[in-house]
């Protein structure tokens, strides 16, 4: 699917980053797939192995409950209908397990470019998470490397070995690299190759609570970061 047919949809333009993302791949975790499984198939045997090497955006720093939409799912996204469509203007890119979706939005701009959102289920909550889509993969890469759940590691790796998820996660930094801008990029470099890995009762972690908060303070901070807004009909 060409990117102009979302934006005809919707009638939104995406960001410079988002259309070359788009178009090199980069968007698809389907690897081009677009017909149902068969009985035989499912994501993880039939594409996960085809791009596990050369991930596409997060699919390993996402969070274990994220997944980027398919194409044609986002083309024909339905909201709940209590979701207020008319007052909001949400373009819906990803969404968790739980039913959490990420989308932008045109309410909160930046240098032209909207802000991404999580609408959270059953919540009637909207948070405003990031303020272009560069600062969003970014903010998700340092939070891949934060309270990583050993319950998560044992479901996806062999002993929830962590190494093996660092590994996955610096396939998902080789392949982000040529589109981030380079303090991104160095300073996930040197977070994710750190030597020492705390660990907790139920999780590892790379980077501190508090540490986490400065870097997103100090590289991600605008006004209406991490605001929260009502989303349903009044």
């Amino acid at each position: 699917m060409k990117i102009e047919e979302l934006e005809s949809h919707y009638n939104y333009k995406f960001s410079t980053l988002f259309k070359q993302l788009w178009n090199d791949g980069m968007m698809d975790w389907m690897a081009g797939h677009n017909v149902p499984f068969t009985s035989d198939e499912s994501w993880e045997k039939t594409i996960y192995p085809k791009i596990k090497e050369n991930p596409p955006v997060l699919l390993h720093t996402g969070g274990f409950d994220f997944e980027m939409l398919p194409n044609d799912e986002m083309l024909h996204f339905q909201f709940d209908e209590l979701v207020d469509t008319k007052k909001h203007k949400f373009v819906p890119f990803a969404k968790t397990e739980e039913g959490n979706v990420f989308a932008f939005y045109e309410g909160v701009e930046t240098d032209g470019e909207s802000a991404v959102v999580c609408i959270w289920e059953d919540m009637n909550e909207t948070e405003v998470v990031a303020k272009n889509f560069e600062d969003f993969v970014f903010r998700k890469m340092l939070e891949a490397i934060h309270d990583v759940d050993k319950d998560d590691l044992s479901a996806d790796y062999s002993n929830g070995d962590f190494e093996l998820y660092r590994a996955d996660i610096l396939k998902d930094l080789k392949t982000i690299r040529p589109y981030l801008n380079a303090n991104y990029i160095e300073v996930l470099e040197t977070l994710y190759n750190r030597d020492e890995v705390e660990e907790g009762m139920f999780s590892f972690s790379l980077i501190s609570t508090n540490e986490l908060k400065e870097l997103i303070e100090r590289y991600l901070s605008f006004p209406q970061l991490n605001t929260i807004f009502k989303y349903e009909v009044e």
